[in-house]
């Protein structure tokens, strides 16, 4: 299953970085050392400013790093919410 499908779940909200590193530890093994950094700094940054990336949040980035989708795609899919 691509991760992309997996964005058909609703997933809560995440409330602490402590939450989003939990989540980004559960997919890990999937993500080459690039990928995982890539996320992890994206992760860091938005957590300075107290935005907390949830499950969808993730996979919505490994599925752009994986080249499932674009940031083109990405933005639109937001601005539809």
């Amino acid at each position: 299953m691509s991760y992309l499908e997996q964005l058909n779940h609703d997933y809560p909200n995440a409330h602490s970085k402590k939450e989003s590193l939990a989540i980004l530890a559960r997919y890990k093994n999937k993500l080459d050392d690039k990928q995982y950094e890539t996320i992890l700094d994206s992760l860091c940054s938005h957590s300075l400013e107290e935005i907390y990336l949830n499950e969808r949040d993730i996979l919505l980035s490994i599925a752009q790093l994986k080249d499932e989708i674009s940031i083109d795609e990405i933005v639109k899919m937001a601005k539809a919410l």
